[in-house]
């Protein structure tokens, strides 16, 4: 079956190397329990975002780890991250699949493993009638961004990493003029406290969508 371009969900995924992943969930758990979590997040997540109503492309990095991609998410649809920033290579991303075609594309990363289809089709939705739609999270950042139309702008001289790019980004979408939605917010995995917070969110998450989180709560118990 061919999938149309309509709506497009861009995944975010780093390789799981101890030491690359989790940083600052690393120096509370060690590098590889928090490179093997992130596997999970990321097999979570991609086992709650299978959907006939929309396309799923995964951008990864680094390139030079593409055979381990590729032995890791197998027949996925995959491309590789460009730029230095992230702020460059989610641009880049959306610029990518919007010349390819693409109405309606959204972008989420691999840090809030309790979003699922029903959430992307909602943001899909809003996008039926929005120009943006954004996902804020718990640390002042955001879980999801899309969009109807590519917009540079949006991506640029954002304070990365920070408790300030949800704030700095709808300050930009503001200034275009964008009409654009605010999502329900999430819980976005950095830190050993926000590993505490998730074990009740998942609990909560498995009641209404148990797919894909049995491995990250027997990991968790």
């Amino acid at each position: 079956m061919t999938v149309s371009l309509n709506n497009v969900l861009i995944v975010f995924v780093k390789y799981p190397e101890p030491g690359f992943v989790k940083t600052r969930l690393a120096e509370k758990i060690g590098k590889d329990k928090a490179a093997s979590l992130y596997r999970l997040f990321v097999k979570a997540i991609l086992a709650r975002t299978e959907d006939i109503g929309f396309r799923r492309i995964i951008f990864c990095h680094p390139h030079e780890k593409s055979q381990g991609f590729k032995d890791w998410l197998g027949d996925n649809e995959v491309y590789f991250q460009k730029g230095d920033t992230l702020g460059e290579r989610l641009s880049n991303a959306f610029e990518f699949i919007f010349e390819k075609g693409a109405k309606r594309v959204i972008a989420i990363g691999s840090d809030s493993p309790t979003i699922d289809g029903k959430l992307i089709i909602k943001a899909f939705n809003k996008l039926e009638s929005k120009e943006c739609v954004i996902g804020p999270a718990q640390d002042g950042g955001y879980y999801l961004i899309g969009l109807s139309h590519f917009h540079r702008e949006i991506f640029k001289d954002i304070n990365w990493s920070t408790k300030d790019v949800f704030s700095q980004t709808k300050d930009k979408v503001n200034k275009l003029g964008l009409e654009f939605s605010i999502l329900d917010k999430e819980i976005d995995i950095d830190s050993f406290d926000d590993l505490l917070v998730l074990k009740d969110r998942l609990k909560d998450a498995y009641k209404t969508n148990p797919i894909g989180l049995t491995p990250l709560l027997n990991f968790l118990d």
